[in-house]
């Protein structure tokens, strides 16, 4: 089952879905989208403007509400459908959803049926929908990462697990799978390359494979990049916002406008869509602050390469601009804090942004905080180590980092760095024994790593030519 937008479904269908979006009780229209879908569930536009609808209703139920319209789900019919007829499986699926789109259960049937029916694509869908519903529960992360996978989009499933990953340092089944999909990543990204190379050789042309319905799948998979790609989507957006309002349509129109780099009209974006939403959504600041930030750097970058004739004074100017970026990203870090103030995740990234300031108490009380939670303990150990260090507080970094190589494992890609860091100390604070230790344990592990060699030799008394193993001999 392959994704169809408005331009390759049936004339039929496109003007049964133009017809749906001018109805206007919104009841009606989610029904008018929804028996859309069950006759073409690869619909993406009309999928988009469904789950629109279907959240808008979600936020104005209360939740005993959500509760009974879960009750009398048809699940075991779904699952006896599944095999035989998943098509009509996801049907079911839709109609439950209908109700309410918060059913776990029936988004994992939806996600099994489009799964048997050869569509990933609505798979990972719903499971980003069930772990928006249930953000501690990582296995529906790993499922959507799964059938992203399988969609052939392994750079937005290795997007997610990045985070989960780093997040969740010692859990063993996030990491094997963060390490599969850096695997399959790479080397879907190479079949795409051989496809274009392709295309290019039999003379279709480099812009073969950028086509209109191609790159507004890509933008609505956040996948695009290119600033003429990105425009022509935007026509599209613009034509499908004609038809009718949708937050989501918004969003993706904010994103296109940032890669085009036209700044002004995603802030515009942005905040209509934060106008729109019933309560506070930190992802939306921290898109807000990408496009006002973008707006600042664009103004640099262009008083550095040709500075405007009525400018007086360039580099004031830039150095005004400079001070405005960084109270922005002070600004927006403060406001999401004071909004989920139980957030580890936020606590962090206030506590990095302190660091860079140059205002270390502050961020040694962010981290102190972060460093409670599993998941930011190793990241937030290894910032404190660096902003007692920057203090002349040695004893205290040095704690922060003998912590750090107790708890992570000896192949973790922070124990090089931070025993490398521990070396350095020990070694600035006159402790060359302990130094010439942690060079040594590095040196074990990767011989190549940074300057370790000449270290060793260098506090060996030898020669970095020289091998540790030679040296001692």
């Amino acid at each position: 089952m392959q994704k169809k937008t408005a331009a390759n479904v049936t004339p039929e269908l496109r003007e049964a879905y133009h017809k749906a979006l001018r109805i206007m009780k919104e009841s009606d229209r989610l029904l008018a989208l929804k028996d859309l879908l069950n006759q073409e569930p690869a619909f993406v536009e009309a999928r988009m403007k469904l789950r629109d609808l279907e959240r808008k209703k979600v936020m104005s139920v209360s939740p005993i509400g959500r509760f009974f319209a879960r009750l009398g789900s048809p699940t075991g019919k779904i699952k006896g459908l599944i095999r035989t007829s998943p098509t009509q499986a996801m049907a079911l699926c839709e109609d439950t959803l209908a109700k309410t789109l918060d059913n776990i259960p029936v988004l994992e049937l939806l996600a099994e049926a489009a799964d048997k029916a050869g569509a990933p694509f609505i798979s990972a869908e719903a499971m980003e929908r069930a772990s928006e519903l249930r953000q501690n529960d990582f296995s529906f992360i790993l499922k959507m990462a799964t059938y992203l996978q399988n969609a052939g989009q392994a750079g937005e499933a290795l997007k997610r697990l990045t985070a989960l990953a780093t997040n969740n340092p010692d859990n063993k089944e996030i990491q094997d799978a963060y390490r599969q999909a850096i695997n399959i990543d790479a080397k879907q990204r190479e079949q795409a390359k051989n496809v274009a190379m392709a295309s290019v050789e039999q003379g279709a042309g480099s812009n073969a494979i950028g086509s209109k319905s191609a790159a507004i799948l890509q933008l609505l998979e956040n996948t695009i990049h290119d600033a003429a790609q990105a425009k022509l989507v935007v026509n599209e957006l613009l034509k499908v916002l004609a038809m009718g309002e949708s937050m989501d349509v918004r969003r993706k129109l904010a994103s296109a406008y940032i890669i085009m780099g036209d700044f002004d009209k995603a802030i515009a974006e942005i905040n209509k869509v934060i106008a729109a939403s019933a309560a506070y959504d930190p992802q939306l600041d921290k898109n807000l602050e990408e496009a006002e930030i973008g707006k600042i750097d664009k103004e640099i970058a262009q008083i550095k390469r040709r500075p405007p004739k009525d400018l007086a004074d360039p580099a004031a100017r830039i150095a005004e601009l400079e001070a405005m970026r960084e109270q922005l990203k002070l600004d927006h870090a403060l406001s999401r804090i004071e909004h989920y103030p139980n957030d580890i995740g936020l606590v962090y990234d206030l506590g990095k942004l302190r660091y860079e300031r140059g205002e270390y108490d502050l961020a040694i009380e962010q981290f102190m905080i972060s460093r409670q939670s599993a998941r930011c303990e190793v990241m937030s150990r290894i910032a404190l180590a660096d902003c007692y260090e920057q203090q002349g507080k040695y004893k205290e970094a040095v704690d922060e980092l003998e912590t750090v190589l107790s708890i992570i494992p000896r192949l973790d890609k922070d124990r090089l760095t931070t025993a490398y860091s521990l070396a350095r100390i020990m070694e600035k604070t006159g402790d060359k024994a302990r130094a010439l230790e942690y060079y040594k344990e590095l040196y074990e592990l990767e011989p190549r790593f940074r300057d370790v060699k000449e270290k060793i030799a260098m506090l060996e008394g030898g020669s970095a030519e020289t091998a540790p193993s030679d040296a001692a001999q």
